[in-house]
């Protein structure tokens, strides 16, 4: 069995019954990107912007998220089968 790379880990979970959403973080994640040192290179790359939203989760404040290794299975997966209809279940 493979072991988990700790430098993916994101933060910690807030304790039970705290919201994740509306709570503020969206804003400081949207403030985090357009702060970010490396905004330039970020504008126009999605995979870039995946990754600064990544880095938040990891240094900052606790993110739901997919992440990078289940988005990449994700992917493969829709490689693979390539569905004509694909439904995000648990989006707001």
């Amino acid at each position: 069995m493979s072991t988990f790379d700790q430098d993916k880990s994101y933060q910690a979970q807030e304790p039970e019954g705290t919201s994740f959403f509306d709570d503020g973080r969206e804003i400081e994640l949207l403030h985090f990107v357009y702060s970010h040192p490396k905004l330039s290179e970020i504008r126009g790359s999605p995979e870039k912007v995946i990754g600064a939203i990544d880095e938040f989760g990891r240094t900052k404040k606790y993110l739901m998220n997919v992440g990078h290794h289940k988005g990449q299975l994700v992917t493969e997966l829709i490689q693979q089968h390539k569905p004509k209809v694909m439904v995000e279940l648990g989006g707001t």
